[in-house]
């Protein structure tokens, strides 16, 4: 049943792309890599900021800091971002959050518990703003990257 809440994981993939839960990946490059003028040799370890990657324009288009789970409606994977790679909540490839199928039922499961014994409304006392900014450390695109 909790698989088949598919908007819930929506909602979960937008939260995980706005407010990462792992703030940068470290990963040691096993041959030489060009990005574009600068060359990474064999053997240096390379910090991905994931905060600023999901935070990009450039990839997720000019909506990037806006709340908008229907980015992953027809793109449950990548949620419409420019770059295969783009979005990496849980990390990727062999080193992929062990914890990443367990973390996603629990949130589903936790989730749907709190909706269904608690209702919400915003207070009228209290002014409510959904801006927030968060700043982008890098500029390059992931598209500028190459091996060699």
């Amino acid at each position: 049943m909790v698989a088949g809440l598919k908007k819930m994981g929506w909602v979960m993939n937008e939260v995980g792309r706005l407010y990462s839960p792992v703030p940068n990946l470290q990963r040691q490059a096993r041959e030489d890599i060009r990005v574009d003028d600068v060359v990474i040799p064999a053997g240096t370890n390379v910090w991905i900021d994931v905060v600023s990657m999901h935070h990009d324009g450039a990839l997720w288009g000019d909506d990037v800091n806006e709340f908008r789970p229907e980015r992953f409606k027809d793109d449950q994977l990548y949620g419409g971002c420019n770059h295969k790679m783009g979005f990496l909540p849980f990390g990727f490839g062999g080193r992929l959050c062990i914890g990443k199928n367990l973390a996603t039922l629990e949130y589903k499961i936790v989730l749907t518990l709190i909706l269904t014994r608690f209702s919400f409304s915003l207070s009228k006392l209290l002014p409510f703003s959904l801006h927030h900014a968060i700043p982008q450390a890098f500029s390059r695109a992931a598209s500028n990257i190459s091996t060699s």
